[in-house]
């Protein structure tokens, strides 16, 4: 499923707002040229969490080789009292498309590094 789509069924859906933001831009070694995965948003104000859903396949690139066989991560920021995972991982799970869901520990991914990068250089 395209992003553009997927984030398109999670607000109908979920009645959530995600929005397009930069792109997650990583240097390639093998040439030195940059690589851009899409990236989405969605900010809870209310219930002070937020929500990125980002490309990890893109042109044939990986960003996160430990997760070759995802697609999409779902990256979750916040107040975890007003986000019921349960919930909306079955929710998720409904939706025609999305063929599995897993947690994965950030800290069990040696590429996490490429994550944060965004968070040190994101100007919005």
């Amino acid at each position: 499923m395209e992003d553009y789509r997927l984030c398109w069924l999670l607000n109908n859906i979920l009645q959530w707002d995600f929005r397009r933001v930069n792109d997650l831009e990583i240097y390639n070694d093998r040439d030195n040229m940059p690589m851009h995965f899409n990236a989405y948003k969605f900010e809870n104000t209310a219930d002070l969490y937020t929500i990125e859903l980002i490309q990890n396949k893109h042109e044939g690139f990986i960003l996160l080789p430990e997760l070759k066989n995802f697609d999409y991560l779902f990256l979750f920021q916040g107040e975890e009292d007003y986000f019921n995972k349960d919930e909306i991982t079955e929710l998720l799970k409904k939706i025609q498309g999305i063929q599995s869901i897993f947690e994965i520990d950030i800290e069990q991914i040696k590429s996490k590094y490429k994550l944060l990068m965004r968070h040190l250089y994101d100007t919005e």
